[in-house]
């Protein structure tokens, strides 16, 4: 059984509404060996799943509430193991050569470009979508980010971005281009005590972090810093806990009460 509690602060409005909820739930599903029936832990009942997407072992759980699509990937199911085999290098695949992401994640994202977006558009015609939600926990929080700035980039709805302990995904022309499109309070980056991922690749290698960061210290029910971090990471979150303590899988596998990964709330 999941308790949810809605911690609201003014500045983000987006945040601590059913949509993170959702985006949180859809996320963890992603993981789930049996999704198709949509009874797993963290299917609502209030998404209407509408395509599950699965492509050289990735995989993407598309749904409906309402007016709003939500677009979940999933992460790896071996955390350490992706950890140490990430290739950590950068590619600069777009039309300004200086903005580079990370290798491993656009190829994930390259390869199942075209089934997302022959969904996106089929469905936003289908159903009349106002608003779409990319999300996903760890690996999967990088694809959608990249997905999240494609989309962004064509404007074509209201482009949400929730992940749960992502991975830094590109260097600093990425970042400030994925800002200088992006509209206030539309993009969270949750963040949870030691969690190791969310400090991979490193800073030193020339990656950096989209804003914006909601970090939690604890339990859910003991809230959240909002972390000021537009172009910089904040020290005051999950930032303080490196170099030396941002190690822990333990916390990168439990987010706002939720068991994540394939071991969890299934």
């Amino acid at each position: 059984m999941f308790f949810w509690i809605c911690v609201c602060i003014i500045i983000p409005q987006l945040y601590g509404t059913t949509m993170t909820k959702y985006a949180l739930h859809m996320s963890q599903a992603t993981y789930c060996d049996y999704v198709d029936d949509w009874t797993c832990k963290t299917c609502d009942n209030e998404i209407e799943l509408l395509n599950i997407i699965d492509h050289n072992g990735e995989r993407a759980i598309l749904g409906m509430e309402k007016q709003t699509l939500f677009i979940g990937f999933r992460g790896s199911s071996n955390i350490q193991n992706w950890i140490d085999n990430v290739q950590f290098s950068l590619i600069c695949p777009y039309d300004t050569s200086s903005i580079c992401v990370e290798t491993g994640f656009y190829k994930v994202y390259e390869s199942m470009y075209t089934d997302i977006i022959y969904s996106i558009k089929t469905f936003t015609t289908e159903y009349s979508i106002q608003d779409i939600v990319f999300t996903g926990h760890s690996l999967g929080g990088a694809i959608a980010t990249l997905f999240a700035y494609e989309m962004k980039k064509q404007q074509e709805s209201n482009i949400y971005l929730i992940t749960f302990g992502s991975p830094r995904v590109g260097n600093k022309e990425f970042v400030e281009d994925f800002i200088s499109i992006s509209q206030q309070n539309q993009s969270f980056r949750i963040t949870h005590k030691y969690d190791i991922v969310p400090h991979v690749p490193q800073q030193f290698l020339g990656y950096l972090h989209v804003p914006h960061e909601l970090w939690y210290n604890g339990e859910l029910e003991d809230g959240y810093i909002d972390c000021d971090d537009s172009f910089n990471e904040d020290n005051e979150c999950s930032d303080s806990c490196g170099p030396l303590h941002c190690t822990s899988i333990q916390d990168h596998m439990y987010y706002l009460n939720v068991s994540m990964g394939s071991d969890g709330d299934c």
